[in-house]
């Protein structure tokens, strides 16, 4: 498979979806590159790696046994830093796009790293000059049990959110996709022995999680309140805007994000601002995610 075959299969308006036992084409592209990553110090689970044979197939174990069973659909995956076991996030992204440009800006502002995910590493692709890996440390979604059971957990959220929005204008930068997804938090604490990054109520995808067991437990995994105080933190710039100052910033057009139908300014041939659309966004985000939900 070359470059242009693994990218193909990526980005395929009908991607073959992952099975228990099979790869899906998204999962190709992973296990493509699979080799070069591992030349680079990340190495990826055993389903992405030449020749896997699901163990349910080889091994005749059942499906609750099987960490392989676990595919993935898209650009992200996890991955276990070779030199020190560290577990990180693997994001196929553009070598040149407003994403790797604002990562890069960041990187260089005092208190960034308080609000948005760093960027440890970025790998350019040996055979796509176009494409990189984008190295993340793994966080938690902000989405993940165990779900917000006090007040205060979710005031500190929701200060933070708020703080860490008016960070990125303070930039000059609109994030364009605020929504629970694109939201992270740091679980070292709630969840000292570590989680699956696509199963996150299991260690080990297999495994499951005893929720507010003794801090004893190798398993345990404490509620926001218990693990405290809790770092969130905005991720995924791809379609964000970045003026180089407060004066040059323009309206701009296109209907993009999540949430956009609920913003009726966002418009693919209206200019809006984006700075106010985030806002908008901040609060349809709390009220679908959170106030809705309550009623």
């Amino acid at each position: 498979m070359d470059s242009s075959q693994a990218s193909a299969l990526t980005y395929a308006s009908r991607p073959v979806p992952p099975t228990w036992t099979t790869l899906g084409d998204a999962e190709r592209y992973w296990v493509h590159y699979q080799p070069f990553l591992e030349e680079h110090g990340y190495r990826l689970r055993p389903r992405y790696r030449s020749g896997w044979i699901s163990d349910m197939l080889r091994l005749g174990k059942g499906l609750l046994e099987c960490e392989d069973s676990i595919g993935c659909w898209g650009g992200v995956l996890d991955a276990t830093r070779i030199v020190d076991g560290v577990q990180v996030v693997l994001k196929v992204v553009h070598t040149i796009s407003t994403e790797t440009d604002i990562s890069d800006f960041l990187k260089n502002e005092p208190g960034a790293e308080n609000h948005t995910l760093p960027t440890l590493e970025l790998i350019p692709m040996h055979d796509d000059p176009e494409r990189a890996f984008m190295v993340m440390p793994l966080m938690r979604a902000v989405s993940a049990p165990p779900s917000f059971e006090t007040a205060r957990e979710f005031i500190e959220f929701l200060e933070q959110v708020l703080q860490g929005l008016a960070f990125l204008h303070s930039k000059n930068i609109a994030h364009r996709d605020i929504c629970t997804a694109n939201l992270v938090m740091d679980a070292s604490r709630m969840v000292p022995g570590g989680f699956h990054f696509l199963s996150p109520c299991t260690r080990d995808g297999v495994t499951y999680l005893h929720f507010d067991s003794d801090d004893s437990d190798p398993l345990v995994i404490k509620s926001r309140s218990r693990a405290g105080p809790m770092s969130y933190f905005y991720i995924d710039f791809g379609l964000s805007v970045h003026f180089p100052s407060f004066e040059a910033r323009q309206l701009v057009t296109g209907k993009c994000g999540r949430l956009r139908k609920h913003v009726p300014e966002i418009s693919d041939t209206v200019p809006y601002d984006a700075f106010k659309a985030d806002v908008r966004l901040v609060g349809e985000m709390l009220r679908g995610e959170y106030l809705l939900v309550r009623i």
